[in-house]
């Protein structure tokens, strides 16, 4: 029998309506303005060097930085609070307080260093252990075992939660790893279980990604096309 589970929270209502696309330098400054730079590089910045991060807000010399876990909690947030993102599809800029929002939260979903270093953990695992490698299990095995479980239970209990996608393998850079909100799932006849995103990169948009709970595997594409090797739980605490 077919199982279906969704959640209240709707990502053509509930998720932010703008592009994950973002001037590296705003983002770069404003992390320095709110004392958040040292907490998340593990070194500690001074104060001028935290100045010269103004110079360089609105400047090319940073690239384009993306916020999906500032997005998703801060989407996370207004859900619990039966609000709202509303309509707007431009991108916030460094003068307004939803970008300041966003940047806080982003920070607050690495946990410090804490999601950085446990994806890169993850990304030198393999797919899936070999039978020789028993001191390891692969990312598959641990995903299905132990952070599908935790994630059903949330679902079932209508709360849509936070996941980190682990997109990336080997000694790489853990920022194409992803944050998204797991909005809901199904599970077929057969036992494949397909589960539902809010995706900041894919704004308006609904995408989900398949998990073989019998075979220990996900994936290996999100809908949207992008690779996904596993994920595990992220969500913030929810507010008392």
């Amino acid at each position: 029998m077919t199982v279906d589970v969704n959640t209240r929270f709707d990502p053509n209502i509930h998720g932010f309506g703008f592009q994950n696309r973002f001037r590296g330098g705003d983002v770069v400054s404003e992390l320095g303005r709110q004392g958040r730079l040292t907490e998340l590089t593990g070194l500690e910045v001074p104060r001028a060097l935290i100045g010269l991060t103004d110079l360089a807000a609105g400047e090319d010399f940073w690239g384009i930085f993306g916020l999906c876990g500032g997005m998703s909690w801060a989407a996370l947030d207004r859900f619990r609070r039966e609000e709202q993102p509303g309509a707007d599809h431009s991108i916030p800029g460094p003068d307004q307080e939803t970008f300041r929002e966003l940047v806080a939260r982003q920070a607050d979903s690495l946990r410090g260093r804490s999601i950085m270093e446990r994806c890169l953990l993850w990304q030198m695992l393999p797919d899936r252990a070999p039978w020789w490698m028993i001191w390891s299990k692969g990312v598959g095995r641990i995903t299905v075992e132990q952070e599908w479980p935790k994630l059903r239970v949330a679902l079932d209990d209508g709360e849509p939660t936070g996941l980190v996608l682990v997109r990336a393998r080997g000694v790489t850079n853990p920022s194409e790893n992803h944050q998204v909100v797991a909005v809901g799932y199904q599970v077929t006849d057969s036992g494949n279980v397909e589960i539902r995103l809010y995706d900041p990169n894919h704004p308006r948009r609904r995408s989900f990604f398949p998990l073989q709970p019998s075979s220990r595997s996900v994936g290996p594409r999100q809908s949207t096309g992008e690779p996904i090797r596993g994920f595990f739980v992220s969500s913030p605490d929810r507010a008392t």
